[in-house]
């Protein structure tokens, strides 16, 4: 498998936190990127790996957003990319994972391959602007209220997807 660029954005940690749970289960197939330092080595990769909470309403976090007109430049073509969402679905259970969607419209305008999409059965959310096909948009992450479950979706989720990075 060739080297994974994980990029994530955090405010509390939580989504840092889901980046180290991800490189515990990679090992050294992945090298992670906070995106608060730069994405210029987004084009280094050709597997990548895009975690961020959602804030406020369906916003992106912070340094996702100090870095989205930059990243909505970059030629993904040929890229696959796999993409994680942190967010709260009962306190914000009207716009759980929004963020998820903007960064996915991003990368699937910028031509890369989207895999991961994952099941929406055990959450608990009012409504999800990040779902296609019925499913998450990527890795539905909620550290607030189902913090125990976190470890085995990351494990299940990783191993569908690493035959997609070739």
């Amino acid at each position: 498998m060739k080297k994974i660029g994980l990029f994530y954005g955090t405010t509390s940690g939580r989504t840092q936190g889901v980046a180290d749970e991800i490189e515990f289960n990679l090992g050294s197939d992945v090298e992670i990127h906070n995106v608060a330092d730069g994405i210029d080595a987004i084009a280094s990769y050709e597997n990548l790996i895009l975690a961020l909470p959602t804030y406020g309403v369906g916003e992106l976090q912070e340094d996702w957003n100090d870095k989205f007109d930059s990243f909505k430049k970059l030629d993904l073509s040929g890229k696959v990319v796999a993409l994680v969402g942190v967010g709260n679905q009962t306190t914000f259970g009207e716009s759980f994972l929004g963020g998820l969607k903007l960064l996915y419209e991003a990368v699937v305008a910028q031509g890369g391959r989207v895999v991961g999409l994952t099941s929406t059965d055990g959450y608990h959310f009012e409504e999800c602007d990040a779902i296609v096909d019925k499913k998450f948009m990527g890795l539905a992450l909620d550290e607030d209220n189902q913090d125990d479950m976190t470890p085995d979706r990351i494990y299940d989720w990783l191993e569908n997807i690493k035959p997609e990075f070739n």
